[in-house]
């Protein structure tokens, strides 16, 4: 059996989010990605055995550089606040971002029909949210935290992040955001955290 090639399967996963973003997910096919890439349809199955994890393949490839920065960033050496912060704001950078908000967008509309959701869930959100969940918990065991469940915890810090610009962008009201103002909200953001789950 041919063993995959690393760079095949990067070039199917730029070509199959040239035509995602170019069509939507429901209009594009496995027989058209096969066509621009160049070959047949059974190469793409041996690499992708649906266009539903072909599709979440191209939108973890447009999250993963960024945010997996952001988590890196989770430092336990520095002061919880700053982390917190520079953490935020990294976030809030890359899930703003264009190229994130059209594919939030796109999974958005197409969860609901596919297994999609479910899949990026288990492979994006659950598995970065962990590291998140993982760093809390450490710093509840330092008591700079107080005690609670850490993947709870973790979903509270994303909603306050995201409360204030992530929905009025993906809803067109609100086009563009500045480094001051991502700043700002993940000051708030932060704030309103440490309150919440500050030692008692």
């Amino acid at each position: 059996m041919r063993t995959k090639s690393e760079a095949r399967r990067q070039a199917i996963i730029e070509t199959a989010t040239q035509l995602f973003h170019e069509v939507g997910f429901e209009n594009a096919s496995m027989a058209e990605i096969s066509a621009r890439v160049g070959g047949s349809k059974a190469t793409l199955y041996n690499y992708f055995s649906s266009k539903d994890e072909l599709f979440v393949a191209t939108v973890l490839a447009v999250a993963e550089g960024g945010l997996m920065e952001a988590f890196t960033l989770l430092q336990p050496t520095l002061p919880l606040r700053e982390v917190l912060q520079k953490f935020g704001c990294h976030y809030l950078k890359v899930m703003l971002s264009p190229a994130m908000m059209a594919t939030r967008r796109m999974v958005i509309a197409t969860s609901a029909r596919s297994s999609v959701g479910r899949l990026l869930y288990e492979h994006g959100p659950k598995r970065g949210w962990g590291m998140v969940a993982a760093f809390l918990q450490s710093t509840m065991e330092r008591g700079e935290l107080r005690q609670t469940e850490s993947f709870l915890c973790a979903w509270h810090l994303r909603a306050l992040l995201e409360s204030e610009l992530v929905e009025v962008m993906m809803l067109g009201v609100l086009e563009e955001t500045s480094p001051a103002q991502i700043a700002a909200v993940t000051e708030r953001a932060v704030d309103a955290f440490l309150r919440a789950y500050r030692p008692d």
